[in-house]
């Protein structure tokens, strides 16, 4: 078990025609088909698309939640069949993902249990991941003390304690103020350099997608697909001002709004279908 080290023993994420349905027969609705990715140990991938694509369907789907209806998800060649030890998930709501009863560092350790892992090791893995997201000496906090940007470095904390290698995250900033915002963003790019763990976001914030990632998917049209691929360039520095006004992120926001707008219009012209 690591302590706050995730490092680079790293994994591949590989998804190989994916696609998930709902219904049968005549009304069966492919929200996802024909989706290939792969994501090498180490990099940050953003996921973006038009609201109503499927961006969380393909997240759960990557984290072994929700079974593909054809095609698969791959871990180093291994067929992902339920979720993986190696996986840790960040939600949206991370109020509701923080058990009330327990103190923060108590949250961080819980699900350590399931590994077998010791009270007093357990203990102070959580203690060494608090550190590690900036609330060092706050463990004995309760999540209803906390604000949210705070309660959301819990939840990331958590799930770099059950050491994964692989970190998703589905739009975990979108429920905190805009300065919050910017600092969770940074401190994410932080753990990310440090840790060299694999993130793959999903966001509806292009600007975000751009500023975090080494690589933008863009997913788009009924039924969703990978429609381009955008290499940000930026290597490991960024900074809230100097990346942003870099011309390399101008470009990359532009041609991204772009083929979401097209996407949007695909969308409705699909839904607008008898």
């Amino acid at each position: 078990m690591s302590e706050v080290s995730t490092a680079t023993a790293g994994r591949t994420l590989s998804v190989r025609g994916l696609g998930k349905s709902y219904g049968t027969g005549a009304d069966e609705n492919w929200i996802i088909r024909n989706l290939d990715l792969e994501v090498p140990p180490g990099e940050f991938v953003s996921i973006v698309g038009p609201s109503g694509v499927g961006k969380t369907t393909l997240l759960r789907s990557l984290s072994g939640l929700v079974p593909p209806t054809e095609g698969g998800v791959f871990i180093d060649g291994d067929e992902l069949r339920a979720p993986h030890p190696e996986i840790g998930v960040v939600f949206q709501d991370y109020s509701r993902s923080l058990l009330p009863w327990m103190t923060t560092v108590e949250n961080v350790a819980f699900p350590l249990q399931g590994k077998g892992v010791g009270k007093a090791e357990r203990l102070g893995i959580a203690e060494r991941n608090l550190a590690a997201v900036g609330l060092g000496g706050k463990g004995n906090l309760y999540a209803w003390e906390m604000s949210g940007g705070m309660q959301q470095r819990v939840a990331i904390a958590r799930a770099l304690a059950y050491d994964s290698k692989i970190l998703l995250m589905d739009e975990p900033f979108a429920s905190v103020d805009a300065q919050t915002r910017l600092d969770l963003e940074d401190l994410v790019v932080d753990l990310h350099t440090n840790l060299g763990v694999t993130i793959i976001l999903v966001t509806h914030d292009i600007d975000e997608a751009v500023y975090l990632a080494d690589r933008v998917v863009v997913i788009a049209e009924r039924p969703a697909h990978v429609v381009d691929e955008i290499h940000t360039g930026f290597g490991s520095h960024r900074d809230q001002v100097e990346t942003r006004s870099d011309p390399r992120f101008a470009e990359a926001r532009g041609r991204i709004l772009t083929l979401l707008r097209s996407g949007v219009a695909a969308i409705t012209q699909s839904v607008a279908q008898p």
